[in-house]
């Protein structure tokens, strides 16, 4: 599970609307001065990253009241396949759209940069429409109680 502390602004239901804190954790790493990570941490260190609908456990009888600050958890599953399909769906596409049109226009009479300018068309409807697939299984996946943040502890 990735956890993440959290501060309680809004109660709905069987879940609630929690603001997460950006937390400075490279304070002795040893390549904080080359790593933007860390100057954007150390830059914003503190400040509010937005607003997460997270799960209450219903189960376990845990009582979170507004401003309580809360531990939160993503299952790393769900986070990986989120991960996955957002960076290689698109990519994915791109390829396969370039590979099918220069398997296409290699074999016809035209010239090589008439068959490339096909071929960067292609592509570039492949990424557009890897972004559509992205977009709509997103869509599916937001409501997967798999992947959604749950409350985990008060602090």
């Amino acid at each position: 599970m990735l956890t993440e502390t959290a501060r309680v602004v809004a109660l709905e239901g069987d879940s609630v609307w929690v603001e997460t804190l950006r937390q400075s954790s490279c304070g002795a790493c040893a390549a904080r001065s080359g790593c933007g990570h860390g100057m954007i941490n150390s830059a914003k260190a503190g400040v509010s990253q937005g607003l997460i609908k997270a799960l209450l456990p219903l189960d376990s009888g845990l009582t979170v009241s507004l401003h309580d600050t809360v531990e939160i958890a993503i299952p790393e599953r769900g986070f990986l396949r989120a991960a996955w399909m957002l960076y290689a769906m698109p990519l994915l596409m791109t390829v396969l759209a370039a590979v099918v049109a220069d398997q296409l226009f290699s074999s016809a009479a035209l010239s090589q940069a008439a068959a490339d300018l096909r071929v960067t068309l292609a592509a570039i409807a492949g990424l557009a429409g890897g972004l559509l697939i992205l977009r709509a299984v997103s869509r599916r996946m937001s409501h997967d109680p798999d992947i959604q943040p749950r409350v985990t502890g008060v602090s």
